[in-house]
């Protein structure tokens, strides 16, 4: 039998705001934790810049920690991180993985896709994605909700 190539995560969500407005949930750390309750952020919009996230209570130290470098960026259009890594203080960390983000304006919306693959070592992958699918699908719905209450 054939090994098989490990499944990505993708999910996407529709959402009334511009692609600006989008973009700009997705690159400033003000934002990202309106929406999707990061602590701590910092995010350099820029080819090589770092994106990094941490969550976890004051005083406490981070639970969720998920950083990477901005490999390819097209404002308003698309975002690719790689490597990126997730720590998360109850499980084993996941290889290096690759995320991305693609916005595509259609009929006033904005359409909002990510992708998450792994890269290379793929150790605990199928463990994460699961986790990772549930996340992600959670975190859009956040976001949505975050921007069609801004208008």
């Amino acid at each position: 039998m054939a090994d098989e190539k490990p499944r990505p995560v993708r999910s996407q969500v529709r959402i009334d705001a511009s692609p600006e407005k989008v973009w700009a949930a997705l690159v400033e750390p003000e934002q990202i934790r309106q929406w999707w309750g990061a602590r701590h952020g910092l995010v350099e919009p820029h080819k090589g810049g770092s994106w990094a996230l941490a969550w976890g209570e004051e005083g406490q130290g981070y639970r969720f920690v998920l950083c990477g470098v901005i490999r390819g960026i097209q404002p308003m259009k698309r975002l690719r991180i790689e490597p990126l890594v997730y720590f998360n203080a109850e499980h084993p960390v996941p290889g290096p993985m690759r995320l991305s983000f693609s916005l595509t304006p259609k009929e006033g919306l904005t359409r909002l896709v990510i992708r998450l693959d792994p890269r290379g070592d793929e150790r605990g992958w199928a463990e994460y994605r699961e986790g990772a699918s549930k996340g992600w699908q959670e975190a859009l719905a956040n976001l949505k909700r975050f921007l069609e209450k801004a208008d």
